[in-house]
């Protein structure tokens, strides 16, 4: 819809017009993406696809190719940084900060802790995942003191709660090992630019952007990772795994 009413789609490419707010457009739009009908053919590829396609990438709201599934991070401070780190792109079920961000434990529009609070979250969350067991039974508040028993019992390895989360901490550094093989850097440890540089007009977020520069250094540190984003030797040496 922003394409179209920019002028980038035209009525000659699409059966209806795509303005914002038409309903009759949203519901359509879905079926002929859900059938590759039409311009639902281009749609059905992704935003990111999209928007290369149509020579329009700052259109794609996303990181490392992943489409953001909610929570726009001008206004929560800590997705943001979970979003740009995050090793399968955007992502929330690895760190999901509006919960303490509307709490009152954390100011959403503040950097102070967020970096901290997303390499724990990452790493307590991996591990859960490790297991097979639904993420939701985290979100009802189940902590790695009630999995690092059940964990111990199904392998027969003594796991302690502290035990548990350095798994999830393993696991992230061997898919970060993984992503940087493949070609990944710091520099895909990012945001689009419209989160960074464009401000919301209104509302409580109105004037705020993304500071990632503030985070991001914190989040290598807090991670054991140098200032390119690499995990360190000694990091490595520490969970057990080799070097790149």
């Amino acid at each position: 819809m922003e394409l179209y009413e920019r002028g980038v789609i035209t009525d000659d490419q699409v059966e209806m017009p795509l303005n914002f707010g038409s309903a009759e457009a949203l519901v359509r739009m879905c079926e002929a993406t859900a059938y590759r009908e039409g311009f639902g053919d281009v749609l059905a590829e992704g935003a990111k696809r999209m928007g290369d396609k149509l020579q329009h990438p700052e259109v794609f709201m996303g990181t490392k190719g992943q489409e953001f599934p909610a929570y726009d991070p001008r206004g929560f401070q800590g997705m943001g940084i979970a979003y740009a780190t995050c090793n399968r792109g955007g992502c929330h079920l690895r760190a999901w900060t509006p919960g303490v961000e509307t709490s009152g434990e954390m100011e959403p529009h503040a950097t102070d802790g967020k970096s901290e609070w997303v390499v724990n979250a990452q790493n307590h969350s991996t591990a859960h995942d490790n297991t097979g067991l639904c993420l939701f039974v985290a979100f009802v508040g189940a902590p790695a003191e009630v999995f690092a028993p059940c964990t111990a019992a199904a392998t027969g390895v003594p796991y302690t709660a502290d035990d548990f989360v350095k798994i999830g901490e393993r696991t992230w550094n061997i898919e970060r090992l993984w992503n940087l093989r493949a070609g990944l850097t710091a520099a895909d440890d990012t945001l689009p630019k419209r989160l960074l540089e464009e401000a919301h007009k209104k509302g409580p977020s109105a004037g705020v952007t993304v500071n990632l520069d503030a985070m991001l250094p914190v989040y290598y540190k807090e991670r054991g990772w140098n200032e390119e984003g690499v995990p360190s030797d000694e990091k490595l040496a520490e969970l057990g795994l080799a070097s790149l």
